[in-house]
């Protein structure tokens, strides 16, 4: 018998209501939220981070409301819900998007910075959106023009295509990251539910990694007798502890060495090296490790 987490592939069927739901209401609103802001915020830059803000949100939505609601423990449908829901919430953005470019108004600024004033128009928004031909139609005719520069030059053609292309790139791997992480969790065959999770407080830094998962394969608990508590996290080098419980099934642990390191403009930075992940501990340890108690 393996002593890792193994999820067991099955689902809820009910993570397909779910998924529907999250599709017709969250998601619209994430995409309305994020058009706004790459509309009115003329940064190229801030717009690359934006984005990766976009796909993280879209990404929780999905894990949490249908992954974690749903129940899915199985991989590939969770692929699947964050494929779908990235290119949902993508295509609820351009809808929005193409009805702003529709309805702009003046623009202020110079040909190197500025904004145009524009806001949607809600039964536009509902027609663009149940005419997919009509909105790729009007995308690739702003596609050939452009609305949005670069360094004085008007993006459009090739260059603006690939960009769009980073962008749905960017809003696809992470969600579907997110998701599949999600899926793999602990979860609780017995109980129906997701295991409890809890993050301990920092130990020091482990420095024979390959040691301790040695001992906790082994059923060994010698390792834990040498953890201490940690109090400057933010400046030392330190060990997370990751517990994952519930009142009927096993206890699994995750451990996390962050090694502390000087960069370039003095400041602290961490080497992350999760060496463990969803091992089985015995509820023995479990207390121990909750109690605070290592030394016992």
């Amino acid at each position: 018998m393996s002593k890792y987490y193994q999820a067991s592939g099955k689902f809820s069927l009910s993570s397909f209501m779910y998924f529907i739901l999250t599709s017709a209401i969250v998601l619209p609103i994430l995409a309305l939220i994020y058009t706004y802001l790459v509309w009115y915020i003329p940064f190229i830059y801030i717009n690359f981070f934006i984005t990766i803000g976009f796909g993280f949100l879209v990404a929780t939505a999905i894990s949490l409301l249908t992954i974690k609601k749903g129940k899915v423990r199985n991989s590939t449908l969770a692929l699947v819900f964050g494929v779908l829901g990235s290119v949902v919430a993508l295509y609820f953005s351009w809808v929005i998007w193409v009805d702003l470019v529709i309805n702009a108004g003046e623009s202020y600024g110079n040909s190197r910075l500025g904004i145009t004033t524009s806001n949607i128009k809600f039964f536009q928004v509902l027609e663009l959106a149940f005419n997919p031909g009509v909105l790729f139609e009007l995308i690739s005719e702003i596609n050939g023009i452009g609305t949005w520069g670069l360094r004085g030059a008007t993006v459009s053609g090739t260059f603006l295509t690939v960009i769009w292309g980073i962008e749905f790139l960017i809003v696809l791997v992470i969600s579907m990251f997110v998701t599949y992480i999600t899926s793999k969790s602990p979860f609780c065959e017995i109980d129906n539910k997701w295991f409890e999770e809890k993050e301990l407080p920092a130990f020091n830094f482990i420095e024979k990694p390959e040691e301790m998962k040695a001992n906790l394969e082994s059923s060994n608990q010698n390792s834990f007798d040498e953890l201490q508590p940690i109090s400057d996290i933010k400046t030392e080098s330190h060990s997370v502890f990751t517990l994952y419980f519930s009142k009927k099934g096993k206890n699994f642990l995750t451990i996390e060495n962050k090694q502390a390191k000087v960069n370039d403009k003095n400041e602290t930075e961490f080497d992350n090296n999760e060496f463990i992940e969803y091992i089985s501990i015995s509820s023995e340890l479990k207390n121990k490790l909750l109690q605070g108690n290592s030394n016992e």
